[in-house]
């Protein structure tokens, strides 16, 4: 665990998903673009993200050993989500929770598989960590919440030896160069998606 500013991080498990999801939705349910590109209706995004979220944590993240969250007063005020080095699709849990996807996704369906699709073109075959989400409470923003979670899992990714990635917008550029990290290109989600800039952190030993 770590703690600052009364900010406790720790695993999350099975039991933290809805409050996880419910964290995260608000995070993203404004100002997110790929949240917009995957759901353009604002009514369907805010039925069908916390949805997809779910499914995801419950049969990706969670399972892989990907999911960190900070509490604080005992709640849950933030978490950071990401594939972690060596993570592979599990066929079995991806099978079982296919029916699900596509339950929570819909008619969004194409676009989530272009948005898994630039994940993978833009990670490296080496070993790495990919954060995927990272969010915390609308009212807890700008306290070092996000920060915390990202150090936690820089420190991480340092101890492993491996490379950290992510995906953002031009506007989060700064927090992870701030964070050590630099922006190594861009790509652009499905043929007319948003372009979204691909962030790199090397580990510690690797700098020059």
């Amino acid at each position: 665990m770590d703690q600052s500013a009364g900010i406790v991080l720790r695993p999350a498990t099975a039991g933290d998903i809805d409050e996880i999801t419910r964290v995260v939705a608000d995070a993203f349910e404004h100002d997110d673009p790929i949240e917009e590109f995957v759901f353009p209706s604002e009514a369907v995004r805010r039925r069908n993200a916390p949805r997809m979220l779910r499914v995801m944590l419950k049969y990706r993240f969670i399972p892989a050993g990907g999911a960190e969250i900070a509490v604080r007063d005992g709640a849950i005020v933030g978490a950071i989500l990401w594939y972690p080095a060596g993570y592979r699709q599990n066929l079995w849990r991806e099978a079982v929770s296919g029916p699900q996807f596509l339950w929570a996704m819909g008619a969004a369906t194409p676009r989530g598989m272009a948005v898994d699709a630039a994940l993978a073109r833009v990670a490296p075959k080496d070993p790495h960590n990919f954060v995927v989400y990272l969010g915390c409470e609308p009212a807890a923003q700008r306290m070092g919440v996000g920060k915390a979670l990202m150090v936690s899992l820089r420190d991480r990714s340092d101890r492993e030896g491996v490379p950290l990635y992510g995906i953002c917008k031009d506007d989060n550029v700064g927090f992870y160069e701030a964070l050590g990290g630099r922006r190594i290109g861009e790509t652009t989600i499905g043929r007319d998606g948003p372009r979204m800039n691909v962030v790199m952190r090397p580990p510690a030993e690797a700098k020059v």
